[in-house]
């Protein structure tokens, strides 16, 4: 399963967004340098950030910052959510290619609250989800309208830090090594000798590669390679039938203790309480052509976009 992969978003010549209504069963780690905004308007979907994990519920609104690594997992309540994507480009106020903003929306956090309410937000969304279903040659005009508004919105209401570059090239090095260190372990994860192999591949010492994904994402490499795992257990946990125990050989445990006890501490639940919690017949039906997305009802959809127009 390849994971902590660059997304390539594709988007319509005419259209500063692409909007997609889904369910989600699951995202590996990723990035984009599209900025992402994601409300959940049922059931419920966890967010992760590298070391920070969310649970969104209905009503939920988090904004995905351009080149941030994260993934979504389905929470074993079935969801439907509205995701945005915006691109980058929109949000060059000064025309200064060697700065980004970074913003703090994620009503599931509330650390740094927005200076106008969530519902607001909500709103403009719900009414952008509403448009991109409708099949009227003037939907593309009302999209760009509240796109546009929206993005001024969030410069206007939403906290956000400016990140200054000297250069286009230094602008790009942290994500990218990152994104190699996850790579690495994602493919080698039942490797005996992880930790020297990685530094080894990156050309980092042990220290270095510690203080490097500390002062970075907030983890140690070994608290890095244990969620990496126990995101691969939670995949065969709910997609296939193989046992604990091949599912902790596989996923590079030491042994079945280690990873009952890292999993309960990370879920709250052991890993046969996972399984039998989310039995085959109750799991949603998966979309096979878009690995991740859950096939719904547009309509339910639609009358609850509707919904939050009305509150």
């Amino acid at each position: 399963m390849s994971s902590y992969i660059f997304e390539t978003i594709e988007h319509h010549k005419e259209n500063p967004a692409k909007i997609i209504v889904t369910s989600i069963d699951h995202s590996d780690y990723h990035w984009h340098y599209d900025y992402e905004l994601i409300m959940v308007i049922k059931g419920e979907l966890i967010l992760s950030v590298l070391a920070e994990s969310y649970v969104l519920k209905a009503g939920d609104i988090a904004l995905v910052n351009s080149k941030e690594i994260h993934g979504y997992r389905y929470s074993n309540v079935e969801n439907i959510c509205l995701i945005v994507q915006i691109k980058n480009e929109f949000f060059d106020l000064k025309d200064d290619k060697n700065q980004s903003y970074y913003f703090y929306l994620n009503s599931a956090k509330e650390t740094i609250k927005p200076r106008i309410s969530y519902e607001h937000f909500r709103k403009m969304l719900a009414r952008i989800g509403i448009e991109s279903g409708e099949k009227k040659q003037t939907s593309n005009l009302r999209i760009k309208g509240i796109v546009y508004m929206l993005i001024s919105d969030l410069f206007d209401y939403i906290p956000y830090d400016i990140q200054q570059y000297a250069n286009e090239a230094v602008k790009f090095t942290d994500s990218e090594d990152i994104l190699k260190i996850l790579q690495f372990i994602e493919n080698n994860l039942v490797s005996d000798n992880l930790t020297e192999e990685l530094c080894k591949a990156i050309g980092m010492s042990e220290k270095s590669l510690y203080r490097f994904l500390k002062s970075r994402i907030d983890m140690t490499l070994k608290e890095l390679i244990d969620v990496t795992r126990l995101n691969r257990a939670i995949y065969l946990l709910s997609y296939t039938d193989k046992d604990n125990s091949t599912i902790a050989t596989e996923c590079g445990f030491c042994n079945d203790n280690t990873f009952y006890r890292l999993f309960k501490k990370r879920f709250g639940m052991t890993p046969l309480n996972y399984k039998n919690k989310n039995p085959d017949n109750k799991k949603p039906p998966r979309i096979k052509e878009v690995q991740g997305y859950l096939d719904f009802s547009k309509a339910e959809a639609t009358k609850l976009l509707k919904e939050y127009i009305k509150n």
